[in-house]
C-alpha cells in the first residue's frame, strides 16, 4: 500500500463515522430512502472529534433536479500526533420512491476523491436504501452496499437504524452498521427549532474492527430554489 492509499483510508476511518460522505442523512452512517421536495435545496455541516484526537470538518449543499437529488461537499480532517491533514470531494446522486403500505426505497452513488493524491479518484460507494415508517412518530430504515475501492479490493457497508419523534421538534435515533472494516453503533438527538433547520448530536461508538468513536454536531438548512 503506498503512501497516498494509507493516507486515504486514514481518512475514511473517521469520514465513514460521520456517514456516507454526502448522504442526504447527513452524518448519519444509515441513510433514509427519501429526497427533499421538488424545488428544495439545502446546506449542511458538521463537525466530529475522535479520541485519537482527530477533527473532522464537513461542508455540503444538494438540491432537488427532476426524480433525483445531487449534492457535493468536502471533509476536512487534521489528524492527532502531527499525521497532518486531508481533504476529500464527492458528489452524490441519489433516488427514491415510496411503493406503500409505509415503506420507501432508494439507491444512492457517491464517487469521492482526494485532493493531492494520486490518483484522485478513491472509489465509489452504491448503496440500496429502505425506509418503512409502522406509524407517524417512527421511522425504520435498512442500507446494503459496497465500498468500490480504486486500486484496492472492495468492501461490503451495511446498517439498520430507527428513529423516534418523541415531541415535536425533536427526534432521538439509534443505529448499528458496518463499514470499513469495522462495527459501529451511533446514538443521536435531533432539534428542529423551525422548518428548515436542523440541529444534530450524536455520539458514535466502535464495537469492534478499525475504526474510532466520535462525537458529531450537525447543522442544516433546507430552503426553495
Amino acid at each position: 500500500m503506498n503512501r497516498a492509499t494509507k493516507r486515504a483510508a486514514a481518512a475514511l476511518v473517521l469520514g465513514t463515522l460521520a456517514g456516507p460522505l454526502l448522504a442526504a442523512g447527513g452524518h448519519h452512517a444509515v441513510d433514509d430512502a427519501r429526497i427533499l421536495d421538488e424545488g428544495r435545496c439545502k446546506l449542511e455541516g458538521w463537525v466530529g472529534r475522535t479520541g485519537a484526537p482527530s477533527r473532522l470538518v464537513h461542508a455540503g449543499a444538494g438540491c432537488r433536479v427532476g426524480p433525483v437529488e445531487l449534492a457535493a461537499g468536502s471533509d476536512y480532517e487534521r489528524q492527532g500526533g502531527g499525521a497532518g491533514s486531508t481533504t476529500d470531494n464527492g458528489l452524490l446522486a441519489k433516488w427514491a420512491r415510496e411503493v406503500g403500505g409505509g415503506a420507501s426505497v432508494g439507491l444512492s452513488v457517491a464517487p469521492q476523491w482526494q485532493a493531492r493524491a494520486r490518483p484522485r479518484h478513491q472509489g465509489t460507494t452504491v448503496v440500496g436504501l429502505l425506509t418503512w415508517e409502522p406509524r407517524e412518530a417512527v421511522a425504520l430504515h435498512a442500507n446494503v452496499g459496497r465500498d468500490l475501492v480504486r486500486g484496492g479490493p472492495d468492501e461490503s457497508r451495511a446498517g439498520v437504524s430507527i428513529d423516534w419523534t418523541f415531541r415535536e421538534g425533536w427526534l432521538v435515533m439509534a443505529e448499528r452498521f458496518r463499514q470499513e472494516g469495522g462495527h459501529f453503533a451511533r446514538a443521536g438527538l435531533r432539534w428542529t427549532p423551525s422548518k428548515d433547520w436542523t440541529v444534530d448530536v450524536s455520539r458514535a461508538v466502535r464495537l469492534r474492527g478499525a475504526g474510532e468513536s466520535a462525537w458529531i454536531v450537525a447543522l442544516t438548512r433546507e430552503f426553495d430554489r
